[in-house]
């Protein structure tokens, strides 16, 4: 979310996320998407970094990771390695945000987390994910004791974390 500093200025309000086309979902032929939204006011629980950057230099973040680059097929989403953070943590990167920083990092692990592992239907997903990609008994019996230790909110953490890393080290 990028908010004008001056809370009086005409500047807008801009979201950026990954949708999925045309509100279609990989079952009807979508991909997700970089989307671009103007927004009025500010969304209600809405994290803030407290990183700022002028309007030009987000926008021209933006052409340099070419968005077309970041749409992403049935055939190459992966819930757990690519998925519609890849294109927001890229332009954190390309914007010069270090979520690397350690304050940074639990602020976005804790509120990406906790929205994650209020749905569901997306735990589900990511303990299939999870299962699927470490097939041995051991793997199964160590993940079902770890994540009953710490929760479906300290399995999206987890996640959140191993995920950035792996972006970091890209």
């Amino acid at each position: 979310l990028a908010v004008p500093k001056n809370k009086d200025s005409n500047c807008p309000i801009i979201a950026l996320d990954n949708g999925f086309s045309e509100g279609a979902n990989f079952e009807q032929g979508g991909v997700l998407a970089p989307m671009l939204t103007i927004l009025h006011e500010v969304p209600e629980d809405v994290l803030f970094l407290g990183y700022t950057v002028t309007l030009k230099y987000l926008l021209d973040a933006m052409d340099q990771l070419n968005p077309a680059n970041h749409v992403i097929s049935e055939k190459k989403y992966n819930i757990v390695h690519n998925n519609c953070a890849t294109y927001i943590l890229d332009l954190m990167k390309e914007v010069g945000l270090d979520y690397k920083d350690p304050n940074t990092a639990t602020n976005i692990e804790n509120y990406v987390g906790k929205s994650i592992a209020s749905n569901d239907i997306t735990v589900g997903k990511i303990r299939k994910a999870y299962l699927e990609e470490n097939k041995g008994i051991y793997h199964k019996a160590s993940f079902y004791v770890w994540n009953f230790a710490v929760g479906d909110e300290g399995m999206t953490r987890a996640l959140v974390r191993s995920y950035m890393n792996k972006m970091v080290e890209e």
